[in-house]
């Protein structure tokens, strides 16, 4: 195994232009917005929405990298190198989600030709409340994963770039701040597009110079490891339980809630959607994100086996040389792939874009959420159309300030995708629930939601604390048979085997609850039924208001009130109720 060496300068070029790249993106749509103003949209529908004309294309490529952080380069093929092939399925099961997106929710979403989601909640419950805790959720969610995404490429990145990871968090935080502040979303989206070409750029190049390196051994020597260490049997475990750490029907039911969080319900995504000129565009473009998804995705994946072919025999973890698992596949790039100048440049770059490109997204979308959902009631007729715009930049830089901070407290949480499986998997069902409920249950209502919302997110802030505190799968690996031999002249370090455990791992530690053993892979799944179960019942004691009929799924081809985009927000007293044709449904 090689020792650190110092990166070519031709490294080092690549990823200072990357960066400058990003960055130009967004200087150049603040200038072209300056000098060449929108004459169809007003300034702040232009930053915030890119004036609703967005090209399809673009807007495909960034809703594509979004969600697929530098957490996804990382912690994915480690995850696959030390437990299995069982998460790939999780990225198949997000192509069922799109499809649910596409017919489900984004039909009722898109015609309300708003800015933020969460204004649903006003038009169906008629609650600020609902609509501000959904918002306050949203951007808890969206700020522990982007501090998160800060965070984990910084550490994993610091030690081969021999630049402090302190620094890193600092670059990556205030140059993601500048270019989405200065250059809203129009920046954001084609910013996203040039950093999917990099993403495709990197993955392939590791991929491509891992595979035929001799230590390799070739495709088929990827595959046959993969099938003798039983990281492919992985996929094929049907138990259905709860209390392991993976399963294929955990899988299919949580997995399928969780990508609904991020492409279906979530404000990042549906922001890309209405920005562009028609429902069936928006539509579309998610047909055209599933293929690259999957291929992306399985690529990602792949890194993971041709890391444990090119390991196998000495493991980095048990001789020392590395002693966090989310470091494996930067520590695999540098090996394979320095030796050639610049391309370990294009694969730092390619974290570096994933991770941008995630990063600019919530900033813009949580922009949107807090303008709308706190400040706009306050300050609407009160701003200028500027002073609005110029406000929501404010709030960019506040988000960005934020989310560096915090993810200089990311360290002691434990492994990135652990962390994000956990955080996102837990507020992640009850963000689904609510939303289910709203659209498919007539008779749901203020009272149901609320108390159903709030019982659902407390149930699962009480099991996630139980699996970060006893931590059951801290023993879960397999085989990479490691032997003083297979390191003869590869390390001076000595060797340090790990052990299994006494006790089937995949199933936790039998001396810990059995709360903290319910697989975090399942927390959305878990999240999503303990709102329903609660919120059902509830409903009986409430009344179905038949002018909310045109908010639901099964009005979602007729058309809205056409007086009801035109309609602004006004706080009601008790005494007040919403003008009734402004509700009624369409006959």
């Amino acid at each position: 195994m090689s020792t650190a060496k110092e990166l070519h300068w031709a490294d080092y070029a690549v990823v200072i232009f990357s960066l400058i790249l990003s960055v130009s993106t967004g200087i150049y749509h603040a200038l072209k917005s300056h000098f060449f103003p929108s004459t169809s949209s007003s300034k702040k529908d232009d930053y915030l929405m890119g004036g609703r004309q967005m090209p399809s294309v673009p807007v495909a490529l960034s809703l594509l990298t979004t969600f697929l952080s530098g957490i996804l380069m990382l912690g994915v093929p480690a995850e696959i190198y030390l437990r299995g092939t069982q998460i790939w399925m999780n990225f198949i099961i997000g192509v069922i989600s799109s499809l649910i997106t596409c017919h489900v929710f984004l039909p009722v979403f898109y015609k309300m030709k708003t800015t933020c989601l969460h204004e649903y909640f006003d038009k169906r419950y008629d609650s600020l409340l609902i609509r501000r805790l959904f918002s306050l959720l949203f951007c808890f969610f969206t700020v522990s994963y982007m501090s998160i995404v800060i965070y984990a490429p910084s550490v994993a990145l610091s030690e081969v770039l021999n630049v402090n990871k302190a620094l890193l968090i600092v670059i990556f935080g205030i140059s993601t701040t500048l270019y989405t502040c200065i250059g809203g979303l129009k920046a954001v989206v084609w910013a996203d597009s040039i950093q999917a070409v990099m993403m495709y750029a990197g993955v392939f190049s590791l991929l491509i110079k891992g595979i035929t390196h001799e230590r390799v051994g070739g495709l088929g020597k990827v595959i046959d490891l993969a099938v003798d260490t039983g990281r492919f049997a992985e996929l094929f475990r049907f138990d259905p339980t709860i209390a392991q750490y993976n399963s294929f029907w955990i899988n299919v039911f949580s997995g399928t809630v969780c990508w609904l969080a991020s492409f279906g319900v979530n404000q990042l995504a549906i922001q890309r959607y209405s920005s562009l000129p028609s429902l069936k565009q928006a539509q579309t473009i998610i047909y055209y994100t599933l293929i690259p998804f999957v291929i992306l995705c399985s690529l990602v994946s792949s890194v993971g086996l041709v890391a444990l072919a090119y390991y196998y025999n000495c493991d980095p973890m048990e001789t020392g040389e590395i002693h966090d698992k989310d470091h494996i596949v930067i520590l695999f790039a540098r090996d394979i792939l320095q030796p050639t100048p610049g391309l370990f440049g294009l694969y730092v770059s390619c974290i570096m874009a994933a991770t941008l490109s995630t990063l600019s997204s919530g900033m813009n979308s949580m922009s949107a959420a807090l303008y709308e959902d706190f400040l706009k009631q306050s300050y609407d007729g009160r701003l200028s159309d500027s002073q609005a715009t110029l406000l929501s930049k404010g709030l960019v830089i506040c988000i960005g300030v934020v989310c560096t901070l915090l993810a200089f407290a990311a360290e002691p949480l434990g492994g990135i995708l652990r962390v994000c499986i956990s955080v996102m998997g837990a507020l992640s069902g009850p963000m689904v629930a609510i939303f289910v409920m709203a659209l498919f249950f007539p008779r749901s209502g203020k009272f149901s939601t609320l108390v159903s919302f709030l019982v659902a997110n407390l149930a699962m802030i009480i099991i996630c604390a139980f699996n970060y505190i006893e931590d059951p799968y801290k023993h879960l690996f397999l085989p990479t048979n490691t032997t003083a031999e297979g390191c003869a002249g590869l390390t001076n370090n000595s060797i340090v085997l790990r052990e299994s455990p006494p006790y089937d791992a995949h199933y936790g530690d039998p001396e810990t609850s059995y709360l903290a053993r319910i697989s975090t892979y399942n927390y959305a799944g878990l999240g999503f039924c303990i709102m329903m179960i609660v919120a059902i019942p509830l409903t009986f004691f409430e009344k179905a208001d038949r002018k909310k009929r045109y908010l639901s799924f099964w009005a979602r081809n007729e058309e809205w009130p056409s007086n009801d985009h035109e309609m602004k927000y006004i706080i009601h007293d008790s005494s007040k109720t919403p003008l009734s044709p402004l509700l009624k449904p369409k006959a």
